[in-house]
């Protein structure tokens, strides 16, 4: 299931893009190795929720040039 590349990110990475894909902490924790409760406890920290912030950014900026691209801008 994972993209080339994301396997190499440190786990409150991966858990932070899966989070900002909107995957279930139940989901990621097993994903990525650790416990539901472990992702609940990173995603409230106000470094993680910045993270996912920036993941959430880019997936739009990415969604919106596949967009414009597709429209032929």
């Amino acid at each position: 299931m994972d993209s080339p590349g994301r396997a190499e990110l440190p786990p409150r990475m991966r858990a932070a893009v899966l989070l900002a894909m909107g995957r279930s902490t139940e989901e990621i924790g097993p994903e990525i190795g650790v416990s539901g409760r472990t992702v609940r406890r990173w995603r409230a920290r106000p470094e993680m929720r910045a993270d996912i912030r920036r993941v959430r950014l880019r997936l739009l900026d990415s969604a919106v040039a596949s967009v414009r691209a597709g429209a032929g801008e």
